[in-house]
């Protein structure tokens, strides 16, 4: 096996991400709902044949320990895994860490966490193997208002963020946490 790489989901603004990273070598199995949205990611990439497509929701915990344990016994051990994973799957983090913990090969979780994360970051509990690096995503200030990363900036801020390889990466800005948009 090569290079393997996770990415949850990654047919939205985690697309890019995923197209990146087959690109770059990995086999890039891609979690997300929709099935076609899910195609469209490999259909865009100059290489569709280095991607697993698994559509289902990573809230159904059965589900998606089910779909970690066939995976590993499928593709075996995974290099990465990128995750955007909403707060309304408490599980779903775990049960992906747990799922590749007793790998022999040190790996590489990339949370990619909402804004609250920088007030209030959320509690990941430490796995054997797994080297756990968080993302926060922040806002862009445009003088006199502040907005949302738009998907391309987000999908950058992450690779880089992946080849940068630090404990913890900020996309655009999060303090003064009160400029933030909306607030």
């Amino acid at each position: 096996m090569g290079h393997e790489a996770l990415v949850v989901g990654g047919s939205g603004m985690l697309a890019e991400v995923s197209r990146w990273l087959a690109h770059t070598g990995y086999h890039v199995t891609v979690i997300g709902r929709d099935r076609s949205r899910l195609e469209q990611v490999a259909k865009k990439s100059s290489t569709p044949d280095r991607f697993t497509l698994l559509d289902l929701d990573y809230q159904d915990t059965t589900a998606l320990k089910q779909a970690m344990s066939q995976l590993r016994s499928e593709r075996g051990p995974i290099d990465v895994a990128v995750t955007w994973i909403h707060n309304t799957a408490p599980e779903a983090l775990s049960v992906i860490q747990h799922e590749f913990a007793y790998q022999a090969e040190e790996w590489r979780l990339y949370h990619v966490c909402g804004s609250r994360a920088w007030i209030k970051p959320p509690f990941v509990e430490e796995v054997d193997s797994c080297l756990y690096r968080r993302i926060i995503l922040g806002f862009v200030w445009e003088e006199p208002v502040a907005r949302w990363l738009t998907n391309d900036e987000i999908a950058c801020g992450v690779i880089r963020a992946i080849e940068t390889d630090q404990p913890q990466s900020i996309i655009g800005k999060v303090e003064p946490w009160e400029r933030r948009p909306g607030y």
